[in-house]
Formats: structure tokens, C-alpha cells, sequence
């Protein structure tokens, strides 16, 4: 590792779960089921593999939102800026990896909209000054309900003003501990 460049993996593992409302769904399929597929590709007789046994495998089906993700400009319409929208493998890898900065958005409430004076305060505090391709992170604090079914419902949000404000200093990659970027409905709020 180059001196001075430190990884941060920011990850959480895609698992089984009841708190997402489109959660992960694993199908395992055992060495014995693995050998019929081994069979078909290979056009071998199971018996005819070690043990009669195949691969162990997991079938994994799940949406975008499921753990730790990137959206593409796609995700959110077929457009963008007047022009068809990139799709996840058309993102710049060069976007991904950058420089990055952590804003504390913690003293904010469930439902609270992050605004422009917000990120301005927070950048002032620890001093710093957003340069293009910078990645910024918005913590809210809402990890601590990763894997509760009240997780979606938690955090506070980007404005559509404070997005902007980060689009226009050349960010192009940022990213929140919530559910989304935007604060969750008032209709779906802890009460």
C-alpha cells in the first residue's frame, strides 16, 4: 500500500434478513445438487465425479438496494442532463477512488433535511474545502439500527439544494449510512 493511502471498508455483508421489505433471498443448493449442474456442463454422468458430489453454490436474488451499493445515474431515471442516463458498468472506476471526507450529520433527527449551511458548517468545522472528485460521506448515525426492521425508516436527508450544492464542486460519488440519500417519507418515520 502506498504511504499515506489508507481502505476503509465500509461494507456490510448481503445476508438473509427480515428487517429489508425486499430482503435477500438465498437459495443454497447442496454438493448433490451441484452435481446434476456439473453434469449438464461438463456432460458427465454425476457418478462419475468424486463422490458423485458437484459444486456447492448459492443462488442469490436481491434489488440494488440491498447492503452496501452504488447507485447509477440509471437507478434513478433513463435520463440525465437531457442525455440517456449511465448505466452501473458505464460509472468512471476513476470516480470511485478519490480523496474522502466524512461530514458528522449526527446531531441531526430522523426525518431532518441536511442542508447547504449544514455541510458548510460541518466543512468549516474540521476544515476542509471540498475539491472535485472528492467522495463524501454523510454520517447520520444510523448504522446502530443496521439489521432492524426499523432501519429504513431512521436518518436524515440530503436536499435536492445540498446535492447540487456537492454536484457543482465536482463530487461525483457520495454516499450516506441511511437507507437513502434523501430522509426517509414522513409516512414511514418512527413515531
Amino acid at each position: 500500500m502506498a504511504e499515506g493511502l489508507e481502505f476503509i471498508d465500509l461494507s456490510v455483508p448481503i445476508e438473509e434478513s427480515d428487517s429489508e421489505p425486499f430482503k435477500p433471498q438465498v437459495q443454497h443448493m447442496d454438493h448433490a445438487a451441484g452435481a446434476a449442474v456439473m453434469s449438464q456442463i461438463f456432460g458427465v454422468p454425476p457418478e462419475a465425479l468424486p463422490g458423485g458430489l458437484g459444486w456447492a453454490n448459492d443462488n442469490i436474488t436481491l434489488i440494488t438496494h440491498a447492503g452496501t451499493h452504488l447507485d447509477a445515474p440509471w437507478h434513478y431515471a433513463p435520463t440525465a442532463g437531457g442525455a440517456r442516463a449511465m448505466t452501473i458498468d458505464e460509472v468512471p472506476l476513476s470516480w470511485c477512488y478519490s480523496d474522502g471526507v466524512v461530514l458528522d450529520m449526527r446531531e441531526k433527527a430522523d426525518g431532518d433535511r441536511i442542508n447547504v449551511d449544514d455541510l458548510t458548517g460541518e466543512l468549516d468545522r474540521i476544515a476542509y474545502s471540498i475539491k472535485p472528485l472528492d467522495i463524501v460521506l454523510i454520517m447520520t448515525g444510523v448504522d446502530k439500527y443496521w439489521g432492524s426492521a426499523d432501519y429504513i425508516n431512521r436518518g436524515a436527508g440530503m436536499t435536492r439544494a445540498s446535492t447540487l450544492w456537492l454536484i457543482e464542486r465536482g463530487v461525483k460519488v457520495m454516499g450516506i449510512d441511511a437507507w437513502g440519500l434523501t430522509a426517509p417519507s414522513r409516512a414511514s418515520r418512527p413515531r
